[in-house]
């Protein structure tokens, strides 16, 4: 995204300022897999919608271009993170923390029927839409190990 000032130049935001939704990593997975459960969460934004999550949680998702299913992606656009202890809120995004996801399934939603009737005119149209999806498998939210033990600024 960039911004065209009144002088024709454009201001262009710093790559690691805003990052992608997702990066796909190039592994797959092969065994089926065990998330053991930890006491964290984050709130991801993934295709303009954000999810709150926590390892060994699924979410469905618009399809995401690119994915087969058994791949690994990481979910960095994350918003907010937190265990028991401590949260920290991202502006926008919090930085240093990703979430590891698997593709568990691709497929289309249920059929929504569209109808439009024409009052007095003997005139109707039916169409119908299946959105595709993307079902993801929350693997592990990375970086939020020690953020209880840091005391808040300004406190001593």
């Amino acid at each position: 995204m960039s911004v065209h000032t009144a002088l024709n130049t454009v201001i262009t935001p710093a790559a690691e300022a805003v990052p992608s939704a997702y990066t796909l990593l190039r592994e797959r997975v092969q065994e089926a897999y065990t998330v053991p459960p930890r006491p964290v969460f984050a709130v991801v934004e993934l295709a303009g919608t954000q999810y709150k999550v926590t390892p060994n949680d699924t979410i469905v998702t618009e399809r995401i271009p690119g994915v087969d299913v058994n791949d690994r992606i990481t979910l960095d656009r994350v918003l907010l993170a937190g265990t028991a202890d401590a949260t920290i809120i991202g502006r926008p995004v919090v930085p240093g923390i990703t979430v590891t996801a698997a593709v568990e399934e691709q497929f289309l939603d249920g059929k929504v029927l569209i109808f439009h009737k024409r009052r007095r005119k003997n005139s109707r149209r039916t169409k119908g839409h299946r959105q595709p999806l993307t079902m993801l498998r929350i693997l592990d939210v990375d970086g939020v190990e020690g953020m209880g033990d840091a005391s808040p600024a300004g406190t001593q």
